[in-house]
């Protein structure tokens, strides 16, 4: 019998993690750490409300066999120095709290992003591949510092199993951030000439993989995903949504524009992601015994169904009905916005970035 804590617990991957572990009779007792408590009834569950720093987050973890490390960005931050603080040192802090409280095993929930989107990469990527997260787009670079610091605290502390998770687009119920904002735009942005190969995975067999690593089926690095891959206009034909394409060089220039002033899902870092391949083979896990219940066509048809009412324009979301009825109502209008958002940003040069300011130390992941 184990006892494990759980780190982003109120987000919408801790969730599904908390109804997985819940119902294992191998787990004695949960500790959810975070600073949104869960919405949900979780009957092994004991709450710590944390907003992070290791003396805190050792006291939440005082009695833990088990750290598994599940917060992230869930939404994208247009200050990269907060986020760093956040993310980066938020798990130095996590990683010292774990040593404090003496736990045997360590699981951190990353992402395939770590690798980077570049047009040499291998299709599909193994876990031997070098980790080249873009640079421009923070968050998959913080993602892959992350995992650095994971794999110096592992070198360190070899008396503790450790377990990288690299999970593709996860997407499931209770899913909004900036992915799901970016497939609930009215048309698809892409860039012209490119026909990346798009990989997705639902959330329940995540919080899978991450329960077969908290009970001792799996350590190392692992890429987690659905089997094969889609191509984007697969992926726009399942969405129901019309792609609108434009030309590599007017697209990150139009991003550069609309992102700092919330006119766009994105920052421009992200679109080397819609370009380049980036998807990863899963034998090394289906080997270790985990294989994904949902396709990604399962995983994208479930999704349009649950938000094919909702629309995002930018940073903006609403059910597609109130847009409507508030006066955008014309589908033909509705679907340019984006476009003449792009067209405005690349002509308007005047444009100035606003930093936000991003608060909490520990976001549901």
């Amino acid at each position: 019998m184990v006892t494990v804590a759980v780190t982003g617990a109120g987000g919408f991957v801790g969730r599904a993690l908390l109804a997985e572990l819940d119902a294992d009779r191998s787990v004695e007792r949960i500790i959810g750490v975070d600073v949104v408590e869960p919405d949900m009834p979780v009957g092994k569950l004991d709450f710590v409300p944390a907003a992070g720093g290791a003396p805190e987050l050792a006291v939440a973890f005082d009695g833990a066999d088990v750290v598994v490390h599940a917060a992230s960005e869930e939404m994208l931050t247009r200050d990269d120095d907060a986020a760093f603080a956040e993310h980066v040192h938020g798990a130095g802090d996590v990683l010292a709290a774990a040593a404090r409280a003496g736990v045997s095993r360590f699981v951190l929930v990353s992402s395939a992003m770590v690798y980077g989107a570049h047009p040499d990469n291998d299709v599909p990527l193994d876990e031997d591949a070098p980790l080249r997260a873009n640079p421009d787009f923070g968050h998959a670079y913080r993602r892959m510092l992350v995992e650095h610091l994971v794999r110096e605290w592992a070198a360190a502390h070899p008396q503790v199993t450790v377990t990288i998770l690299r999970a593709a687009t996860t997407l499931g119920p209770g899913a909004d951030g900036f992915a799901v904002r970016h497939l609930e735009s009215p048309r698809l942005p892409l860039i012209r000439g490119h026909e990346t190969p798009l990989q997705f995975l639902h959330v329940d067999d995540l919080a899978a993989a991450c329960r077969m690593a908290v009970t001792g089926g799996l350590a190392g690095t692992y890429n987690v995903a659905s089997d094969g891959w889609l191509s984007a206009s697969e992926v726009c034909a399942l969405l129901g949504r019309r792609p609108v394409r434009l030309p590599e060089a007017t697209a990150f220039a139009a991003m550069r524009r609309l992102w700092p002033w919330g006119l766009s899902n994105l920052p421009a870092g992200a679109l080397h992601y819609l370009m380049h391949p980036w998807v990863v083979a899963t034998d090394r896990i289906q080997a270790a015994g985990w294989a994904p219940i949902r396709s990604n066509r399962d995983v994208l048809r479930e999704f349009a169904a649950t938000h094919h009412g909702m629309v995002a324009l930018g940073r903006a979301r609403a059910r597609r009905r109130n847009v409507y009825l508030g006066g955008l109502g014309a589908a033909g209008l509705l679907s340019a916005v984006p476009v003449l958002w792009w067209r405005l940003a690349v002509r308007r040069r005047a444009l100035r970035p606003r930093p936000g300011i991003l608060r909490a130390r520990l976001k549901p992941g």
